[in-house]
């Protein structure tokens, strides 16, 4: 009996033994395959994030490489333009220069009854006036290039603000000529401004303040005389509310038209104010363009808007 629960004790305690579960002991070799894995991956998320930086900054730099190489490109045309088209017009001012000196030829020649001699220059004047017709296509062209040009210096929003403008103003002044962007220049540089220049009655009227920095000047308000002042060197310019006269260095002189206010700009007649800062003024009928210059030419910086002042500054400038 003792022997049969020896046995019995023996058995269990064998089964028991036999039964129980061992714990699992982590295999070295896979833990460490896990552990490589991981960072590897993480690698390759690091590696793969520092690529999308780095396409996006080179992204970035060839966009602004970009931008700048256009706008080199658009100056550098720019300043061909503007020397084709003054050297276009320094030739055609030699060549009416030329015809000039032939028609009075050719009148001596008839009035001493040389008809052979006049016939001879009538040819030379017909083939001059041909060369100056050709020369006059060519200023054409380039001042149509550079019309392109000009509005590439505005934005979509600027160029729409513009034309709003031109058409308000051609509906308050039915007898006025609305002038395009680009039509002023100064030293052959062209003017960017953010409202246009009109003429009514013979007056081109423009932007005060716009057209006073573009040359040179610096403008200020006198709220106590209601008078605007330019400064450009030596020179200073008065010029009071709704007056016909203005004041320059001290000396009372006549204007054409007083200031007037449209589109939240103050306009004043262009050559009154160009004569009083040193300036000459031309006017193109045929092309539309009024070239103003001195005797030095400075470069303006057509890029930025010169009337850049804002409509409630503006207002307080001159008011009426």
């Amino acid at each position: 009996m003792k022997k049969s629960l020896k046995l019995f004790f023996a058995i269990t305690v064998a089964m028991s033994v036999s039964v129980t579960p061992v714990a699992a002991k982590p295999a070295e070799g896979k833990s460490n395959v896990s552990a490589s894995q991981k960072e590897t991956k993480e690698k390759e998320i690091s590696s793969a994030i520092n690529e999308t930086d780095d396409a996006k900054a080179s992204s970035q730099k060839t966009e602004v490489n970009s931008q700048a190489n256009s706008q080199a490109n658009k100056k550098t045309f720019r300043n061909e333009l503007n020397e084709q088209k003054k050297d276009l017009q320094q030739e055609k001012i030699s060549l009416n220069q030329q015809l000039d000196d032939l028609k009075l030829k050719y009148e001596n020649l008839i009035a001493s009854g040389d008809a052979e001699g006049a016939k001879a220059v009538l040819e030379n004047i017909t083939a001059l006036n041909q060369q100056i017709q050709d020369m006059n296509a060519q200023i054409k062209q380039t001042i149509n290039e550079r019309y392109m040009l000009v509005k590439t210096m505005y934005t979509n929003e600027e160029l729409a603000e513009f034309s709003n403008a031109k058409e308000l103003i051609s509906k308050m002044y039915a007898d006025a000529e609305v002038l395009s962007a680009g039509s002023v220049t100064i030293n052959n540089n062209l003017i960017k401004f953010d409202t246009p220049a009109y003429i009514k009655n013979g007056v081109t009227l423009v932007p005060l303040r716009a057209i006073s920095e573009a040359l040179g000047g610096e403008v200020s308000w006198d709220a106590e005389t209601q008078t605007v002042v330019i400064k450009n060197g030596d020179t200073v310019v008065q010029i009071t509310a709704n007056s016909t006269t203005a004041t320059v260095n001290g000396e009372t002189v006549k204007i054409s038209a007083p200031p007037t206010k449209n589109c939240g700009r103050t306009y004043v007649p262009l050559r009154f104010l160009a004569e009083a800062l040193g300036f000459n003024t031309e006017w193109d009928s045929e092309n539309e363009q009024i070239a103003i210059s001195d005797d030095v030419e400075t470069p303006v910086q057509e890029e930025s808007t010169n009337d850049s002042v804002s409509t409630s500054d503006e207002v307080a400038s001159v008011q009426g």
